[in-house]
């Protein structure tokens, strides 16, 4: 076994090549059929399949919402083939912006069967491999998926952990690479042939990052023992972190700041795109319809807590993310659902809004300082968002149907929203689904109540009319 196949940079081409074999059959992998499996790089392929989007015009970041400005940012970076740092605070999007990128990757490669990094068959950079394709008649294959490998911001990770441990004596002893005894890869080997998403880089240990500049740089690592892997990795190299005065946040080595492109990513820019987000991203998919002035409600509640115009503003340490949003939506719907509404109520908030506090509670901070709970913040959000959206109903109801409504509520002096009498004929106009009737009178009655005074609320759904005498 010769050693120096550790450092020898191998290439095969039909020339020189073993034969290769694909579940057990010979196949030519320079034909037709497997020639776009195999021989390019990981930024060969991104900037192959940019090209083809930009070609079709559509976008390769559908599933992103908004962020026209950063896409744009993201396809320059990947098409000169750099390495990406999103910033942002947390729950806006920087992982799911990572797996998003992983579209453009090839569907599958071609890799050597057993390899536990997916070796390129012509241009292996693993030692077992190596020797494989240099000295051995046959060597099998198999199809792997696009691989998205996570490597978290661990402050008790280990360089075993993160690039793989390599014994060279065992290696001289005759054993191979693949032998358990002699390596085992880290995560960063493992994201070989795929993507490397570094999940708050600047919670790796200050140590590992300085072996990271050597990888982001010339795709090789040395360890602090001065040992090179002699491994050089074709990854996609993206990470994230969050702004450095936040919460448990450490700071990235400048030398490591250097070899990236810092891409912001903040919060959604308008109620639309928050709502859109929350939609797409709930977990209970059926059940109860959140009619739009729910949606409004509840997102509005999170951008208020985010927003400097916010009367709890200088009491919100960290502000909810999106995941806020989206967890309102699902136990929102989830309450509705469960108690058989075809559509969202305001009771289904709960009582003193429990069920938003639920969402809530955990996705924000407030000062030590504060002299007001979180619980109390909730409920003040929630109030104003539907005071605001209340007055939005109420300013959209034409004064003739206004004052048609009032002589209706007058003559009925109790009204039911889950009977959905008296006022369904107007409510039905502000409905996307007919099974939204009883939640648009309930929201219609409140806003009158709210913004008019002429009714109150004394019930579940329920309303009397204030000149009524109960």
């Amino acid at each position: 076994m010769e050693f120096e196949y550790i450092f020898e940079e191998v290439k095969v081409n039909r020339g020189n090549a073993p034969k290769f074999r694909l579940n057990g059959e010979e196949i030519d992998i320079w034909s037709k059929e497997f020639a776009d499996f195999h021989s390019k790089s990981i930024t060969d392929y991104v900037r192959e399949n940019l090209i083809r989007y930009e070609y079709l015009k559509k976008d390769p970041f559908h599933e992103i919402v908004g962020k026209s400005k950063e896409k744009e940012l993201v396809k320059t970076a990947l098409m000169s083939g750099s390495n990406i740092l999103f910033k942002g605070k947390k729950g806006y999007g920087k992982t799911t912006f990572s797996k998003s990128i992983l579209k453009l990757l090839p569907e599958k490669l071609l890799a050597i069967k057993g390899c536990k990094i997916h070796d390129d068959p012509t241009q292996p950079v693993c030692f077992s491999c190596k020797k494989k394709v240099l000295e051995e008649n046959v060597v099998d294959l198999v199809f792997i998926p696009r691989k998205w490998i996570r490597i978290p911001g661990d402050p008790m990770m280990t360089t075993r952990q993160l690039i793989g441990g390599i014994s060279i004596q065992k290696i001289r002893e005759g054993y191979d690479l693949d032998h358990p005894e002699v390596f085992t890869p880290g995560r960063v080997l493992k994201a070989h042939r795929g993507i490397a998403y570094f999940d708050e880089l600047g919670s790796i240990p200050s140590a590992l990052q300085t072996l990271l500049h050597e990888l982001f740089e010339e795709k090789q690592v040395t360890t602090p023992e001065g040992d090179i892997v002699p491994m050089r990795i074709d990854a996609l190299i993206i990470a994230s972190t969050n702004p450095a005065n936040y919460k448990g946040v450490s700071d990235i080595k400048e030398p490591l700041l250097d070899r990236m492109e810092q891409i912001d990513i903040g919060a959604p820019e308008t109620i639309e795109e928050e709502i859109e987000i929350g939609l797409k991203n709930m977990s209970l998919k059926e059940g109860a319809r959140i009619p739009v002035w729910h949606l409004k409600i509840l997102a509005n509640a999170v951008r208020c807590m985010r927003s400097k115009n916010c009367r709890f503003a200088n009491r919100i340490e960290v502000e909810p993310s999106c995941r806020a949003t989206i967890k309102l939506f699902d136990h929102i719907r989830a309450s509705a659902t469960r108690k058989g509404h075809e559509a969202v109520m305001l009771s289904d908030y709960g009582e003193n809004f429990e069920i938003v506090k639920l969402a809530l509670r955990s996705r924000f901070e407030i000062d030590y300082d504060a002299e007001i709970s979180k619980d109390e913040i909730v409920e003040g959000v929630v109030n104003d968002s539907i005071d605001n959206v209340c007055s939005s109903i109420y300013a959209s109801i034409p004064r003739d149907v206004f004052g048609e409504l009032i002589e209706r509520i007058a003559e009925i002096k109790v009204l039911n929203a889950y009977k959905a009498n008296g006022i369904s004929e107007f409510a039905a106009s502000i409905c996307s689904h007919s099974s939204e009737i009883k939640s648009a009178i309930e929201i219609i009655l409140e806003s009158i109540a709210r913004c008019s005074g002429l009714v109150e609320r004394i019930g579940d759904g329920i309303y009397a009319y204030k000149a009524y005498d109960r």
